[in-house]
Parts: C-alpha cells; sequence; structure tokens
C-alpha cells in the first residue's frame, strides 16, 4: 500500500509539473528569448563565452536558404491588388479567397522576415550585441520560427487560429521601432565607433520591410472584418480634413503636456468631395501627427526665444494647413512660423535617429505661461502613437521625419521641406489616391 501510495503520489507531482511548463510556454512572450535560444548556464566551448549571449540563429542555415528564396522569388505587393483582393472578399467566394490569402502569407512573411534578420546578422559587432537591437532580432527570430512551423491554412478553423496569430505578432511588434531607435542612439553614442556607424541604409531597409508585413498581416485580419467604407485596411471614404483635424488634437495635447501651450491651426484648400481620397487611415495618422507635432514644437519654441520664456497661444502664429486636391494625387501643406532650420541641421534632418532635443536636459519645459493660461489638454481621448504604438512625446527618438516619407513613398506619394531660416518650414505631404493609382511596392 505504501508503494502504491507513493506512486500515486509522484505521478500526480509529474502533472503538475508538466501542467506548471505547460503554462509557462503559453506566458512566453515574443519579446523574451525564443524557443531556440534558451540560456543555458556556463560557457560555450566553441564561443569562450556565456552560452546565454548567444543569439538564435546566427549559424542556422535555414535562414539564409529562406532568405535567398526571398531574394529570388518574393512577389511585389501591389496595393491596388489588395483592394481587389477585398472587394472580391465582399461576394460569395469570401472563404475561398481568405484561405488563398492566409496561404499566400505563409509563404511570404517568412521569406520577408528571414531577409531581415540576415541584415541584423551582417551589422557590426558592436550594434549586434546591444540589448534593444537583440530584442529585435529575437522578436524576428520567434516570429520567423513561428510562422515557418504554422500548420497549412486549407479550412475556416486553420485560417481563424492564423489570423489571431498575425494579430498577436502585429500587437508584440508594435515596440519595434523604439528598440531601434534606442539601439541606434546607444550605440552611435560611443565615443570614436559612433561617428563611424551609417545605419541609415539598413534602417531604410528594416522599416521598409516592417511596413510591408503591416499591411500584409493587417489586410488579413481586416477582410474579416466588414466596415462601411473600408476595403480591408484602406478607407475608400477618408476625409482628409478630418484626418487632419484628428492629428491636430493628438499633437496639441502632447504639446500642452509639454509646454503647457500649443499654437492654433488653420485650415484652407479644399474641402468636400475634394478632400476625399482612398488611403490607409493609421498610416495617414502617423504621418500628420509627426508632422504636427514638428510645426508645434518649432512655433512654441520660437515664441519662448522671443519672449524670453514668456508666451500664451494667442500671441504665436497658428500653423496653417493648406489641402490641394490634384489629378491623381493630393498634396497636404503644413506651414509653421517656427523659426526654421539652421543650415547645419537642415543637412541632417533626414537622417534616422538626429533630433535637436538634448538627451540629458530634454525639450524645453517649464516656461512661464500668460495669465490666463491653463496646462492640460483636451482631455478624454486616446492620444497613443497612431502606428506602432510610439509614445506620445513631443521629440526625442529622431525618427519622426525620415520614418514619414518612408510610409509616404511606400505607398507611391513622397515628403518634402522646403526651409527658410528664421522664418520657418513648409511641408509638402504628397498623397497617392490608392484607388486610382495602381502603387507597387516590396
Amino acid at each position: 500500500m505504501a508503494l502504491l501510495h507513493g506512486v500515486m503520489w509522484r505521478s500526480r507531482a509529474l502533472s503538475r509539473a508538466l501542467d506548471a511548463a505547460a503554462a509557462s510556454t503559453s506566458r512566453r512572450h515574443v519579446w523574451n528569448e525564443s524557443s531556440g535560444s534558451k540560456k543555458k548556464s556556463g560557457t560555450s566551448k566553441v564561443t569562450g563565452r556565456d552560452d546565454g549571449d548567444f543569439t538564435p540563429g546566427f549559424y542556422d542555415n535555414l535562414i539564409q536558404k529562406y532568405a535567398a528564396h526571398e531574394e529570388e522569388h518574393t512577389e511585389r505587393v501591389n496595393l491596388k491588388k489588395l483592394m481587389e483582393t477585398g472587394k472580391a472578399v465582399l461576394v460569395d467566394e469570401r472563404p475561398a479567397v481568405v484561405r488563398q490569402n492566409a496561404q499566400f502569407l505563409q509563404q511570404e512573411l517568412p521569406k520577408r522576415l528571414a531577409r531581415r534578420l540576415l541584415d541584423l546578422q551582417f551589422l557590426p559587432y558592436i550594434v549586434v550585441i546591444n540589448p534593444n537591437i537583440k530584442r529585435v532580432y529575437n522578436s524576428y527570430y520567434n516570429a520567423f520560427e513561428t510562422l515557418r512551423n504554422f500548420r497549412v491554412v486549407n479550412d475556416d478553423e486553420s485560417n481563424a487560429e492564423f489570423t489571431l496569430l498575425l494579430k498577436r505578432l502585429v500587437d508584440e511588434h508594435g515596440p519595434m521601432v523604439e528598440a531601434l531607435a534606442a539601439g541606434l542612439r546607444e550605440c552611435k553614442s560611443k565615443p570614436f565607433i559612433g561617428d563611424q556607424l551609417k545605419l541609415d541604409s539598413f534602417l531604410n531597409s528594416m522599416l521598409t520591410s516592417r511596413i510591408s508585413r503591416r499591411v500584409l498581416a493587417e489586410q488579413h485580419i481586416a477582410l474579416q472584418n466588414r466596415r462601411q467604407n473600408f476595403v480591408g485596411i484602406v478607407c475608400t471614404q477618408l476625409d482628409l480634413r478630418e484626418a487632419v483635424d484628428f492629428a491636430f488634437r493628438k499633437a496639441q495635447q502632447v504639446c500642452v503636456e509639454t509646454y503647457g501651450v500649443s499654437p492654433e491651426m488653420r485650415v484652407r484648400g479644399d474641402q468636400g468631395d475634394d478632400a476625399i481620397i482612398s488611403y490607409v487611415p493609421a498610416h495617414l495618422d502617423y504621418m500628420l501627427f509627426e508632422l504636427m507635432k514638428n510645426a508645434m514644437r518649432a512655433t512654441v519654441e520660437q515664441a519662448i526665444r522671443r519672449r524670453r520664456g514668456r508666451t500664451s497661444r494667442h500671441e504665436m502664429p497658428p500653423v496653417i494647413v493648406k489641402i490641394c486636391r490634384g489629378k491623381s494625387d493630393v498634396t497636404v501643406k503644413i506651414t509653421d512660423e517656427g523659426g526654421g532650420i539652421n543650415e547645419a541641421e537642415e543637412k541632417k534632418i533626414w537622417n534616422y535617429g538626429y533630433t535637436t532635443v538634448d538627451e540629458k536636459d530634454g525639450s524645453l519645459t517649464g516656461l512661464s505661461l500668460a495669465d490666463g493660461e491653463q496646462g492640460g489638454g483636451p482631455g478624454g481621448m486616446d492620444f497613443s502613437g497612431a502606428v506602432g504604438n510610439s509614445q506620445s512625446k513631443m521629440a526625442g527618438l529622431g525618427f519622426g521625419l525620415p520614418l514619414s516619407r518612408l510610409h509616404a513613398r511606400y505607398f507611391g506619394g513622397d515628403l518634402r521641406l522646403v526651409n527658410v531660416n528664421g522664418y520657418g518650414v513648409d511641408v509638402y505631404l504628397d498623397l497617392k489616391n490608392l484607388q486610382d493609382e495602381e502603387v507597387a511596392t516590396s
């Protein structure tokens, strides 16, 4: 009897241990080490360093294989084709179209991730070992392994599971831009080495690929959630005046939280049907938000300099926005009177990581408000970042302008800046109407 009791006790203990291990595995977050990179104690006989420093996949030929396949066979993403696929989902062939799209993503996403993993492996050693860059690498590697090993989508049940996986990965990869920015800033701060690092080309490739993967994944998710005036993630009735006003209110709250005051905005130009385009709202929100923040910050700080630290919104010139409709595109012009950019800074504004904010002191704060001015923003609104859950702060990462231009160019448009030193800046955001233009991108 005692022997039987001991066997039963050990069986129950083993069962509890397995349950605990399963729960621990299910809770593993994509930011943690991937399952193929669990830390082990001791020193590696091969590398002579702690095995916990090993970054998964560096010596895995599978990544090179997938990356090579990406170079040779990756299909280009046509945004007009995305809309056609979305329209097809609205008719009777919806389930078949969705499954075909899922199968396409199963083939495409691992290849794109492998290419980016290989790019990370090619970085200088001091960049690769940076903790933030390693986080990005490990998150990509985990997504690569998870997608590669997912069962083939051939019915509604497997598609539902695949869609949930895509949504989770999109959400978990949200902090990637901040991690890249933090890693870049830390590497560039190294004496003698930082100035030698030229990473803009690498970041362009990384971030363009990120936009592309998010578009593909979010399109598949959106295909299964019908919304009025939407074809997948593309809004076919996007009102630019509403988008500008939304971005202004977001930036206004951040500006007031930072400085205690913000300039007003005036919108001019086309309205009504002439201000309606087909576009992806989240990406447009991100660009307009970043450009509004830049214009507001320049305006407020210029007013403070002129009035020696004491100003109010009534004493500041407004930010002027003009919407101009062309034949197949729309230009949003944002004008500020923030004093412009000096010649030395103008050459650097498109570089990733370049910022005029002092990392130690932060942006200019603590100004003296004029009588009657109140701190605090409009209140009651969610003003988190538009894309990738970026933190709501006025400046500091140095990614706003170059990443906004990348978003604009990805969708066939552009972002241009005309600087008048001593007066202000005119920014021209050119947007292609995605319903009219056949814009191809990778």
